[in-house]
């Protein structure tokens, strides 16, 4: 099997990769979580020796290529059979009706783009980091998901460049926040330089003419994907509905979540990780 840094294989048909029963056993046992931390990191880390992918897996009638020894949601998939982000789904379910405007800034590897796709909606996919999108851009092609359209692009308050962190470990987590690679979550970062655009910048590229639903998941940037887009764009433009990651709300630089009381939207919904706010008529 590739080790968690191999490029990913985006060129053999879906279904060359088969998971068999060892290798869901092995992953679900390190995704236990009666054991201890310590004890389940351990027994990951060896796991994602051994079993590190890639796989091929029908995932709530998706398909998905997973490498769970490089990504934390393919590593949920792979345990669990189900998309790993099943709260957050719930919330803005019945927000995706067909024909609806849905933009997912971090797609990772499509669990939100193509969870929206299925419900009906137009899909703008953001995502920064090469690999990561190209695993996205598979898994598109392996749904016909021909209703999603990818961006690759970092986004931020301006045009230009900035150093993406990476971690081996967990591809889907990469970040803009330097500070985020220590303390809390240490480990082997590398970084490398990607394009940074606004994203008023990539929605007027893409011709988008209001947005439904905006999920943002950006490990810490949030703030300065959202602050600059609702303070330079006219109000046509502002999304009905924002789901934001707040896990990692101690880097932000600004308080989005006061601008986005002070702009008229309200708390919809909350789980661990994200908060969904609707804006007021």
């Amino acid at each position: 099997m590739a080790s968690a840094l191999a490029r990913p294989d985006i060129t053999s048909p879906f279904g060359t990769y088969r998971a068999e029963g060892l290798v869901k056993f092995a992953w679900a046992l390190a995704d236990r979580h009666d054991l201890s931390a310590t004890l389940r990191k351990m027994i990951r880390a060896r796991v994602a020796r051994v079993f590190a992918g890639p796989y091929d897996a029908v995932v709530e009638g998706l398909r998905f290529r997973l490498y769970p020894g490089a990504n934390y949601d393919d590593r949920k998939m792979m345990a669990k059979g189900r998309l790993p982000e099943q709260a957050e789904h719930r919330l803005i379910a019945p927000l995706l009706r067909p024909g609806c405007v849905f933009v997912d800034v971090g797609a990772n590897i499509g669990t939100y783009s193509l969870f929206a796709a299925a419900c009906g909606a137009e899909v703008l996919a953001v995502e920064a980091s090469p690999d990561t999108a190209d695993k996205l851009a598979f898994n598109l092609a392996a749904n016909d998901a021909a209703g999603v359209r990818l961006v690759r692009t970092a986004v931020g308050a301006e045009a230009g460049e900035l150093s993406l962190w990476r971690e081996p470990s967990n591809a889907g987590f990469a970040t803009l926040v330097e500070d985020l690679t220590r303390g809390e979550w240490a480990g082997n970062w590398s970084a490398f330089r990607v394009p940074v655009r606004p994203l008023a910048d990539v929605v007027t590229e893409a011709g988008l003419t209001g947005i439904d639903v905006l999920k943002i998941d950006v490990e810490g940037f949030e703030d300065r994907v959202l602050v600059p887009y609702l303070t330079t764009t006219s109000r046509s433009l502002w999304p009905r509905a924002i789901l934001i990651e707040t896990n990692c709300r101690p880097h932000w630089t600004e308080d989005c979540l006061s601008l986005l009381t002070h702009l008229g939207y309200e708390q919809a919904g909350e789980t661990r990780d994200n908060i969904l706010f609707s804006l007021k008529d």
